[in-house]
């Protein structure tokens, strides 16, 4: 990073196109780490006054400049992604199908590019020139650059497939009716066990079920604005994102089944909502 980008502290040294490591200054890193963890004769480890050149190319000025547009892209390019993506969702004809293709797409396109950086992968290594002594430290190399990169492809996959599946299962289609139906069912079934057993939701089952559609949108609002703000998101983070967002959904469905459990006891003469049509 220090070498790459000038950023950072430590040993290590740019001037120019050499990179440099200041070995009394890692010497006197590894003695205190040694001493605080206990070995006290580290302490006797004498001061080392010498650099050593790891890196030096004509090259180095060019190479951080392309890391910084890189660096720029990395933090623009996906915003960009969501905008386009957004506004070509929103003027579609079918803005439910426009919204699973255009995330399965995006998923498609991280899939190829982690095949892409496999690829690379294996022919930088079957490549190395013959000065390097290390392939071990080569592999690390490749490795520790493109780890967050392989990260974000690996979330940006799942992510997608979850949304394209959150869009699918609440269109129109007969299995996704069916799904829903069969949670309704057991919302209801669920809220008149406990009516018969004196659990009541009273007026908040009333206020979800006549506010459930703005609610359920809040919840997404806010959960995609968590993982927007999430740093360094990772497969599991979608995941648990995923399991809080069926959480909420499912005590919104039972307060809201209680509600219409509630309106057909008490009749629809007496302020509240009148029973839900038959299915």
């Amino acid at each position: 990073m220090r070498a790459l980008t000038g950023e950072g502290r430590g040993p290590v040294e740019v001037e120019g196109g050499t990179v440099t490591l200041d070995i009394g200054d890692a010497v006197e890193t590894l003695k205190q780490d040694l001493v605080k963890a206990g070995l006290e004769p580290a302490e006797k480890i004498p001061e080392v006054d010498k650099q050593m050149v790891l890196f030096q190319s004509d090259k180095l000025a060019k190479i951080r400049g392309a890391v910084h547009l890189l660096d720029v892209l990395g933090n623009w390019l996906p915003v960009l992604t969501v905008v386009l993506g957004t506004i070509g969702v929103l003027v579609a004809r079918r803005r439910r199908r426009a919204l699973v293709t255009t995330v399965l797409c995006a998923a498609a396109a991280c899939l190829i590019l982690a095949i892409g950086l496999a690829v690379a992968r294996r022919y930088y290594l079957d490549h190395l020139p013959e000065q390097v002594q290390s392939p071990a430290a080569a592999v690390a190399i490749f490795d520790t650059l493109v780890r967050f990169l392989r990260v974000s492809l690996r979330t940006a996959m799942v992510l997608g497939i979850v949304v394209a599946l959150g869009a699918w299962l609440s269109g129109a289609g007969r299995l996704p009716r069916g799904v829903r139906g069969t949670a309704e069912r057991a919302a209801d079934s669920a809220a008149g066990w406990s009516a018969a057993h004196g659990v009541h939701t009273g007026r908040v089952g009333t206020w979800v079920q006549a506010h459930r559609r703005l609610l359920t949108a809040g919840v997404l609002l806010v959960l995609a604005l968590v993982f927007a703000l999430w740093n360094h998101p990772t497969v599991l983070t979608v995941l648990l994102l995923a399991l809080i967002l069926l959480a909420v959904l499912a005590v919104l469905a039972l307060l809201a089944a209680g509600g219409r459990v509630g309106a057909r006891t008490d009749g629809p003469g007496d302020g509240s909502l009148p029973p839900s049509p038959s299915r």
